[in-house]
């Protein structure tokens, strides 16, 4: 764990502001999302003026209540605090890093992995399950009400980033506030209806097309696969129809350790996931990225074929 203060410090901060800017993560996933939306609409119901300074999120989490999020910068200008959430260094907020510094007082929250510190005040807990874990955390330390719609964010992020409760990071904490959240009334079954079953087609395509080019090796331990730019645009799929693509990979049988490399204007994005030993974090961090253990990812400027053959003579030497 990586903090300078406590969660009930950083709550106090924050519904004691006037205004408050959150920033998730680029690429925001089902925890950023749900951090920011229960967040959000906890600071907007204590009469804090709040946005949520973001990229499009998902269509699939268009379910959540995202009223606050915008891409507009001028809604909300020299705020009185910002805050990193699920999110623990400038590189992953793209050109909104700017914007971020421009806050009086910058927080950083965060289950991330990191060497150091970020941010004037920062709570950075690695054992955490889910970012959503420690906003919950904030939201009652203010005593705040937390409604259908905060539960249902927060009930988000822990379900996306445990992979239903299945992944490795699961503690007994995410089943106690899950619980909590079925008493106030989160709607599990329409949350998992659009996480699990109402895939787009895109996304069925991408991942089709990404297993059927996966390559084995170690014994069938390893598998790697990648998508090009000219491949996405010929199902005219964007980043968000690929972002399942690492678990198909992953929960093949007998598979330890997967990656998936995407083409991107940026660089590669790579994503690796492992199963029960193996850590996917230090290849991750060797190659300029983050994450957890089991779940990592990073983005590499070089061109696909040179990332491939890094990124799999890495797992290979972890695999041996």
């Amino acid at each position: 764990m990586k903090k300078n203060t406590e969660l009930k410090t950083i709550s106090e901060k924050l519904f004691s502001a006037k205004t408050v800017l959150l920033f998730p993560h680029t690429n925001p996933d089902g925890d950023s999302v749900g951090s920011c939306s229960a967040l959000s609409l906890a600071l907007r119901a204590a009469g804090i003026e709040c946005y949520v300074y973001s990229e499009d999120p998902p269509k699939y989490l268009g379910f959540m209540n995202m009223e606050a999020f915008t891409k507009d910068w001028d809604k909300l200008q020299n705020p009185d605090v910002c805050v990193a959430v699920d999110c623990n260094e400038y590189g992953r907020m793209n050109e909104r890093a700017e914007m971020f510094k421009l806050g009086k007082t910058k927080i950083c929250i965060d289950h991330h992995a990191h060497d150091q510190g970020f941010g004037d005040l920062y709570y950075i807990d690695e054992d955490a399950a889910a970012a959503c874990e420690l906003v919950y955390e904030v939201i009652k330390d203010a005593g705040v009400e937390i409604t259908k719609d905060i539960a249902n964010a927060i009930y988000t992020g822990i379900v996306t980033d445990t992979g239903s409760f299945r992944h490795s990071n699961t503690k007994a904490e995410s089943y106690r506030i899950a619980a909590e959240l079925f008493d106030i009334g989160v709607d599990h079954t329409n949350i998992m209806v659009n996480l699990y079953e109402n895939k787009n087609l895109k996304k069925v395509r991408c991942e089709n097309k990404a297993v059927a080019k996966a390559i084995f090796f170690a014994d069938g331990r390893g598998v790697i696969s990648y998508l090009t730019s000219g491949e996405m645009a010929a199902m005219d799929a964007h980043p968000e129809h690929a972002d399942e693509i690492i678990d198909r990979l992953r929960d093949i049988e007998n598979v330890e350790m997967a990656a998936y490399l995407e083409e991107r204007e940026d660089g590669i994005k790579v994503s690796m996931r492992s199963k029960t030993d193996s850590s996917v974090l230090e290849i991750c961090q060797r190659n300029g990225g983050g994450g957890h253990v089991k779940a990592a990812g990073c983005t590499m400027h070089t061109t696909m074929e040179n990332a491939f053959a890094i990124i799999k003579d890495e797992m290979e030497t972890a695999l041996s």
